[in-house]
């Protein structure tokens, strides 16, 4: 059965949404971090995750991943 696109639907799916990802918090699966940079350099980094198809979160992993192979092919 499809989503119904009603405005009670709707404000229903963001509730559920919230109590789902406050849950996820409150249990430490989940963290919730702020990051504060020039926006060129915000700007850039939505470019290439928009040219990836990535998310943020995506991205960072991506990042994570590059430092840990490129550590490990230094030591």
């Amino acid at each position: 059965m499809a989503n119904a696109m009603t405005e009670h639907s709707k404000k229903l799916r963001a509730k559920t949404a919230a109590a789902h990802t406050q849950k996820a918090l409150e249990e430490g699966k989940v963290r919730r971090i702020l990051l504060q940079m020039p926006t060129d350099l915000a700007n850039e980094f939505d470019e290439i995750l928009a040219e990836l198809g990535n998310s943020r979160p995506q991205g960072i992993k991506a990042l994570c991943e590059i430092y840990r192979t490129y550590k490990n092919k230094t030591a």
